[in-house]
């Protein structure tokens, strides 16, 4: 089982540390996932071009909503000479508060196959989310983005190892990286409820021993399967999450 780890940058000399100190002292820790935020000032282009003239592993993300198709190839051309290996392509939402907002239009199957297309040695992730539709709706759609040229799957945080059996089961020679991220405020389960209507089991703890006792169960569910996971903290410190979490 390899690990990615997701990381926001705050300034660029900072996150290159933090990313360091994590790899060192969790070895399964093999790329650094740095996520595309509009709150961001660092864009997950700069803060990877970063990491990778360091020699860390870097998986960017890019949002599709905005991007049009040779501007994500001329971000990425720039990428691969130093040494991008892998890249997860998101649809993305429109930002808040801009009604004149105007998509580019490209949804991921298509920048898939374009961009595996350009740079065939390239890993191109697509993103698999169990709660914007119905099992199967979302099942096709990932095949759709499999017979486009994904090499696999970056999925939305699982708090059920039920579900995620079930995932498991439907992709058993898919490459799935599966997300964990801890739920412990108010806010924070307010978020994954409303935004992404995440209904969480009715024996869900929120408070960190809770998420790291279920954490450590999908971790064994995950390497038995063969798999790898995607660990994103988000609204706790990695330090402390993965302190808590520590079984690797």
């Amino acid at each position: 089982m390899q690990i990615a780890l997701e990381l926001v940058p705050k300034t660029l000399d900072s996150f290159l540390e933090e990313s360091r100190n994590h790899m060192n002292s969790f070895p399964k820790i093999m790329a650094i996932n740095v996520p595309e935020i509009r709150s961001t000032e660092i864009t997950s282009f700069e803060a990877s071009t970063h990491l990778l003239r360091n020699n860390v592993a870097a998986i960017p993300h890019f949002r599709l909503i905005d991007k049009t198709l040779p501007e994500l190839e001329n971000l990425i051309e720039k990428l691969v000479p130093l040494g991008l290996k892998q890249t997860l392509l998101v649809s993305g939402e429109p930002p808040l508060n801009t009604p004149n907002f105007v998509s580019s239009g490209v949804k991921a199957p298509e920048a898939i196959k374009h961009i595996k297309n350009k740079f065939p040695q390239l890993k191109v992730y697509a993103a698999q989310d169990s709660y914007r539709q119905n099992f199967k709706k979302e099942l096709d759609y990932c095949k759709e983005k499999l017979d486009c040229g994904a090499d696999g799957f970056f999925t939305q945080p699982f708090f059920s190892e039920g579900l995620l059996t079930q995932w498991i089961e439907h992709l058993p020679e898919t490459e799935l990286w599966i997300g964990l991220s801890p739920v412990t405020k108010g806010t924070s389960r307010n978020y994954w409820e409303t935004i992404n209507q995440v209904v969480f089991p009715p024996n869900f703890r929120f408070d960190l021993e809770g998420n790291c006792m279920l954490g450590r169960r999908i971790l064994t569910l995950i390497e038995a399967a063969g798999k790898d996971a995607y660990l994103m903290p988000i609204t706790i410190s990695a330090e402390k999450y993965l302190s808590a979490l520590r079984t690797f």
